[in-house]
């Protein structure tokens, strides 16, 4: 999780990709009903970079974010069974940063960028990291 990677104060009033269509769960006795998106350099334990993923200001609080060259979706209401959680987690695993930082799904030797109504959705520093 993000516990300890990003000061709660940085949360505050910002703009977030989320998904927001897993199955509810308890982390650390609260439940949870999305999960924020960030970047991760890789490391581990406290040497770990992590950069939530930056939306343009003039996007909509909850617009659907889209990949560049893929045709738009509507999203499934809950990822409740175990193969539509598979699912994500394949998704989950084509996720990364670009070069530039923009946010990619790259599969199959291609690569579509995370875009909204602002423009792509990007990282503040980091490159080539993941995305979870």
């Amino acid at each position: 999780g993000l516990a300890g990677k990003i000061p709660v104060d940085d949360l505050v009033g910002r703009k977030v990709v989320t998904v927001t269509n897993l199955k509810p769960a308890k982390m650390r006795g609260i439940e949870s009903t999305a999960m924020l998106l960030a970047a991760s350099d890789g490391q581990e334990g406290d040497n770990e970079k992590v950069e939530l993923l930056q939306v343009p200001d003039s996007v909509p609080n909850g617009e659907l974010m889209t990949f560049e060259g893929k045709e738009p979706s509507e999203p499934d209401a809950m990822l409740k069974s175990k193969g539509a959680l598979k699912a994500w987690e394949r998704v989950k695993a084509c996720l990364q940063a670009g070069k530039d930082g923009d946010a990619t799904y790259a599969q199959d030797g291609q690569t579509f960028r995370m875009v909204s109504s602002g423009g792509p959705i990007k990282t503040e520093s980091l490159r080539e990291a993941v995305i979870r």
